[in-house]
């Protein structure tokens, strides 16, 4: 019966045990370190992840009051109010899984960080505006993207949907850029590259993809134009004359440096 209940004690105790490790023995700064490393990779591409007002909480949960992500040493997107917990399980066995939730702008952001360079982020209809990344391209523009990002060792791939966007002009040379309204495509980083596997965009004066790279900063992509000439102004159609390469086809180059 001793036995028993002294079993019982210890079985009780565990779980205590194990919190008091969680609470007291692993510091804040090496667990804040670990998530960020989860997002740079270790530094070896070039997106990374800087979080501030990072603080523990009990059973294994955690808070922030920012996570800043950089692309190409340029502000990306802000994620505020970030809440998480970890898996008690993996972290007993060594390894750091991280469940979080956050908002970017009035959007929505969910997701699963493994450490050392591992996870998904999804994100819900978040405002343009609140990911400064988009004027570097030269674009400024409204309305709400969705997006699913996976992270494995220092590639990400980014797919995404705006179907409500506004464009309002910038330093764009794409003609008519202002009448498209909706848009989706896929974009991969790895280390110092960025790859537009493809973006569709569509509006009222017709279709257009965007393919290419980008590498240090330097911009190296094609814009695949189908517009409806019936549509087009005068100018408009000018424009584009010189790049085409069928009937209703246009080809432009889209080069330079990213702002």
């Amino acid at each position: 019966m001793k036995l028993l209940r002294y079993s019982l004690l210890i079985l009780a105790a565990i779980p205590v045990f194990i919190i008091l490790i969680w609470f007291f023995a692993v510091p804040d700064t090496l667990i804040k370190e670990k998530i960020e490393e989860s997002i740079s990779g270790k530094g070896q591409g070039n997106i990374s992840g800087t979080i501030t007002g990072f603080q523990k909480g009990i059973f294994f949960s955690a808070r922030a009051d920012t996570l800043e992500v950089t692309l190409d040493d340029m502000p990306a997107l802000t994620i505020t109010e970030l809440e998480g917990s970890f898996n008690p399980r993996q972290l007993l066995s060594g390894r750091l899984v991280f469940s979080i939730k956050g908002r970017i702008g009035t959007g929505t952001v969910t997701g699963t960080l493994r450490y050392p360079a591992d996870g998904e982020i999804n994100i819900e209809t978040a405002e343009l505006s609140s990911i400064p990344y988009l004027t570097r391209a030269g674009i400024e523009s409204g309305g709400y993207v969705s997006s699913g990002i996976t992270i494995k060792d220092n590639n990400a791939r980014i797919e995404f949907r705006i179907p409500d966007l506004a464009i309002r002009g910038g330093t764009s040379v794409i003609p008519f850029i202002e009448s498209f309204h909706k848009t989706q495509g896929v974009v991969t980083v790895t280390g110092n590259d960025v790859m537009v596997e493809s973006v569709s965009l569509e509006g009222d004066k017709g279709f257009a993809r965007l393919k290419g790279e980008i590498r240090n900063g330097a911009k190296d992509l094609s814009l695949e134009l189908m517009p409806e000439m019936n549509k087009l102004i005068s100018l408009e159609s000018m424009l584009i004359s010189r790049y085409q390469v069928s009937p209703g086809y246009y080809v432009i180059p889209v080069k330079g440096q990213l702002m």
